[in-house]
């Protein structure tokens, strides 16, 4: 879809969504990503979210619709419209988990997922800690990134335990306590990879590696072993990230988190 397709929130509503426009009923949904926009439409209500500017590989709003279509049972929101640059989903009526994650919930949901048909592309951790070194501010690439992009992909990733579907963006945010139970939101980053670089991008530790073992045929320790293997791709992905969102945005919270993850990888590296 080219630039002049993309429509504005403003067109988006006045085509799609005209009842929405007459009754004043838009607001803007916060996040780190931005873009998003809350609709409501008589008794519906939908959430709507832009396409990213400047889209890492993989990356796409057709391929989160395709992945929310393929209608993972119990896990998100089910997905209404794509067209100009924009995916618009239902509404998840519950309370974001913000910081309070009921570890057994989530080491159930994401069991559940993870036992789900892959969604047919394969998310790779190379491709995208490349781009984002490419897209930061030229002053902010150091040299200890330089040496851990290139230590990495001589490394390569870590062989699957097992590959499954992936959300890739599980935080307290993206975690919505509904009235059927826990679900997520945000699926800009899905993809098919190791259940453990998922349970590795959570940040949420031990507890959630042993709540999951119980659920499956893994053995907690192995599981483990696998999450570190994961973990410092992981914390060069969540850095860049941080580096690239500042180099779109210029928000100086994007520069704090940047340098707080580049600080735990150097401890990481420390402690190797």
């Amino acid at each position: 879809m080219n630039a002049s397709s993309k429509l504005t929130p403003e067109a988006l509503i006045a085509r799609y969504f005209p009842a929405a426009q007459a009754a004043g009923t838009v607001s803007t949904v916060q996040g780190l990503s931005g873009g998003s926009i809350r609709i409501a439409c008589g008794d519906r209500i939908y959430a709507a979210r832009r396409s990213l500017p400047q889209a890492p590989p993989g990356v796409s709003l057709a391929r989160q619709y395709r992945a929310l279509k393929q209608r993972l049972p119990g896990t998100g929101p089910t997905p209404r419209l794509l067209a100009g640059g924009w995916l618009v989903t239902d509404w998840l009526h519950g309370r974001p988990c913000a910081e309070a994650v009921n570890i057994n919930d989530l080491a159930a949901l994401l069991r559940h997922l993870h036992a789900q048909r892959r969604f047919g592309w394969r998310i790779s951790l190379p491709s995208l800690l490349t781009f984002y070194w490419q897209a930061a501010a030229p002053e902010r690439r150091s040299r200890f990134w330089l040496s851990m992009l290139k230590r990495l992909h001589q490394q390569g990733e870590p062989a699957a335990l097992k590959l499954a579907p992936l959300h890739m963006d599980v935080h307290g945010d993206n975690l919505i306590q509904t009235p059927d139970g826990l679900r997520l939101i945000d699926w800009e980053y899905a993809g098919d990879g190791d259940i453990a670089l998922e349970l590795a991008a959570t940040g949420m530790g031990e507890a959630l590696t042993q709540a999951y073992a119980e659920r499956t045929r893994y053995s907690a320790a192995a599981l483990a072993r696998q999450v570190r293997r994961w973990q410092p791709w992981v914390q060069a992905l969540m850095a860049s990230w941080y580096e690239w969102r500042w180099q779109q945005t210029r928000q100086r919270q994007f520069i704090q988190l940047a340098d707080d993850a580049w600080r735990r990888l150097r401890f990481m590296e420390y402690e190797r």
